[in-house]
């Protein structure tokens, strides 16, 4: 797996809990999101097939539903509309978030997006974004560990080293290195 990985293209370990996080607050608006939703839906049903407004606080209930625009206290569905724009942009910042720290294609991003504008996806897009990140949280981890380990081997190698085994050493490396055509850096 590491030999597929490239460090610069995911997370650092020190930016996990920053993700989680992110994820945490990502699946809670996804759901506020998906229930919105599921309330737009009802109350687009009820105006556009019936032609009727839920009305909270009115004369005829604490919740109720009236011929439209005859609406005399809270209008609800208007609110519902109102709170749901909002919150949705609330949801699209965190689903920014999380795509921005696991350094993912726009691809998700998008799917994460679409999660907020058609009812139920967004609780099945909730569910595979964060499967998805935990998963690779846990391969980043690994690799990561993975890394640090072959580093610190390579640093206690190159410690070991005499001067005049790391001079032999680097000689040998710049002849190899101008055998394959290329230059050698200053170290």
């Amino acid at each position: 797996m590491s030999d597929q990985i490239d460090p610069r293209t995911i997370p650092h370990p020190r930016e996990f809990p920053t993700i989680r996080r992110f994820l945490g607050f990502y699946k809670i608006t996804a759901w506020i999101t998906g229930i919105l939703l599921l309330l737009l839906v009802v109350e687009m049903v009820l105006k556009y097939a019936f032609h009727l407004e839920i009305e909270l606080l009115g004369p005829f209930g604490f919740i109720t539903t009236v011929p439209e625009n005859t609406v005399v206290a809270v209008n609800l569905s208007r609110w519902i509309l109102i709170i749901h724009g909002w919150f949705y942009v609330v949801y699209l910042i965190a689903s920014y978030l999380v795509w921005q720290r696991m350094k993912w294609e726009l691809g998700w991003l998008l799917a994460m997006a679409g999660g907020g504008v058609v009812p139920f996806l967004s609780f099945i897009t909730e569910a595979l974004m964060a499967r998805r990140a935990k998963r690779q949280l846990a391969e980043y981890g690994d690799f990561w560990a993975a890394h640090d380990d072959e580093q610190a081997e390579l640093d206690r190698i190159e410690a070991s080293l005499s001067d005049a085994e790391r001079a032999a050493l680097d000689a040998e490396v710049a002849d190899e290195v101008k055998r394959r055509g290329g230059e050698v850096a200053d170290v």
